[in-house]
């Protein structure tokens, strides 16, 4: 078999290292200001230049700008530097205001460390809020706080467990269940502030229901028949029969399903779990965190990497029923 590892150029560090800075703060205004994010967002309406060469002034076309409706562009105060292109009616969340959701979280003894912004417009703040240990691995527990001024990304707080020894982050294990707080941009910072003070109490319970599942997936039977029959065709499905690339696409997806193999047998962190979900489960994550990031999104593998995790385009939450049935 290939080396699954050496296959999907794995990276054993969390999603979010080489993104941004690291370090350890307990203010949230420390930590946005370490990651040059202290800046205001301020909208403009957008414009579109216009020529008329019908009508000229002194031998020369003449120039004008008309609004285009509907359409504003937030600009980074200072600088100018477009953030985003969005509708009229979005309404922007200071950065300053959306990571302040954290600091409950840090009086509760969490610590910030990580922030930054990926290439794809995606603000983040990652705090360390507790560790755990599960069927004999360490876990890390942390909280994910993102803001965005393109319309990609949510100002939200989502819990982001993460499986130290192969620094896989199991975002969506639990359907959507993983979000504390999702604010629409125009929210009051103040209702903000005061959501965010009543997820901290959701940490405890949402790491209790988290435990519960690992568990339930390390205990139910799910062997390799399973895998190749129920859920590799689910992941990485044929394309439909009379198409002109069929045959390519399957043999291309005949790879994926092997390559995807290679990962579920070889990893050594995951061998006491085969003949159980867990086995497929950890397998899908470890996929899903270190393999290539999709080729669309603009950035370094890293950022790409990220966005794509925490747009969860790519986290088929069927595909984890689907084995825990």
């Amino acid at each position: 078999m290939t080396n699954g590892i050496q296959m999907f150029n794995y990276n054993r560090e969390a999603p979010w290292i080489g993104v941004g800075v690291k370090g350890q703060w307990t203010d949230p205004a420390e930590a946005l200001h370490a990651g040059r994010l202290d800046y205001n967002v301020i909208p403009k309406d957008a414009k579109v230049e216009i020529v008329d060469p019908y009508n000229t002034g002194f031998g020369a076309s003449i120039v004008k700008y008309e609004t285009v409706p509907g359409v504003q562009v937030n600009l980074q105060e200072g600088t100018n530097k477009i953030l985003g292109c969005v509708s009229d009616r979005y309404g922007i969340i200071q950065n300053k205001e959306a990571f302040e959701l954290l600091r409950p979280f840090t009086d509760a003894g969490g610590i910030i460390t990580n922030v930054g912004m990926t290439e794809q417009g995606l603000c983040f703040m990652v705090l360390r809020m507790r560790q755990s240990n599960i069927l004999g691995d360490d876990w890390d527990f942390d909280v994910m706080c993102t803001n965005s001024f393109n319309g990609m990304f949510p100002c939200s707080l989502i819990m982001v467990p993460t499986r130290i020894i192969c620094q896989n982050m199991y975002r969506k294990m639990m359907g959507n269940h993983d979000s504390l707080l999702h604010v629409r941009h125009g929210f009051f910072a103040k209702e903000r502030i005061q959501a965010a003070q009543s997820a901290t109490a959701g940490v405890l319970s949402f790491q209790a229901a988290f435990e519960n599942q690992i568990e339930l997936a390390g205990s139910k039977a799910f062997d390799v028949i399973d895998v190749q029959n129920i859920l590799l065709p689910m992941l990485f499905p044929y394309p439909k029969p009379g198409g002109t690339r069929e045959v390519m696409s399957r043999e291309r997806i005949d790879m994926l399903r092997e390559e995807f193999m290679d990962t579920y047998y070889d990893a050594p962190d995951n061998t006491k779990y085969h003949g159980k979900a867990l086995g497929f489960i950890n397998a899908y994550y470890d996929y899903l965190s270190h393999r290539n990031p999709t080729k669309n999104m603009p950035g370094s593998w890293a950022d790409r990497r990220l966005s794509g995790l925490i747009s969860g385009n790519d986290i088929k939450t069927n595909v984890i029923k689907a084995a825990m049935k």
